[in-house]
């Protein structure tokens, strides 16, 4: 399911079992996609944020409980935020590039590569300072900070 500005996660996405054991409520699994071609000096190229259902998981225990149940729900739907802000860091670095059909195959892969992992690092950090989500004054900046860095490169939407 590609992210979308108008359509946010809900509990019936989370489609995958969770484990019996481990502190986590729910795991949202998303993946940054990309892909480019080349015809001529023409570079197209396509960069998707996409949340994967199968994958993703809610605890019963979360659902039962309002206020927490929102709260977890809040902190995924962040982290497929998240996402869809590198792959907008892509978009922009791969619309900015010159002359792109003259760097190899694997040139560009290094510079997607790059992004995922730093997405990658801040998704890690992202948890660690929000205690995955329990810290609420954080958890409430990191969600007020990447909508504002996902306005600020609307340009890059799909």
């Amino acid at each position: 399911m590609p992210w979308s500005a108008t359509r946010r996660l809900v509990w019936p996405d989370f489609k995958g079992k969770p484990p019996r054991d481990g502190d986590e409520g729910a795991r949202t699994a998303y993946g940054i996609f990309y892909v480019w071609t080349c015809h001529g000096d023409t570079f197209a190229f396509r960069v998707t944020a996409a949340f994967l259902p199968y994958r993703s998981w809610v605890k019963a225990d979360v659902l039962r409980s309002g206020g927490e149940s929102a709260r977890v729900l809040r902190h995924e739907q962040t982290h497929f935020d998240i996402s869809e802000l590198y792959a907008r860091h892509m978009r922009k670095r791969f619309a900015q590039l010159s002359a792109p059909c003259k760097l190899k195959d694997a040139e560009l892969a290094a510079q997607a590569r790059e992004l995922v992992e730093e997405e990658n690092a801040t998704q890690r950090r992202y948890d660690e300072e929000t205690n995955h989500s329990l810290e609420i004054e954080r958890q409430l900046a990191w969600e007020d900070n990447v909508a504002k860095t996902l306005v600020s490169l609307r340009r890059y939407a799909q």
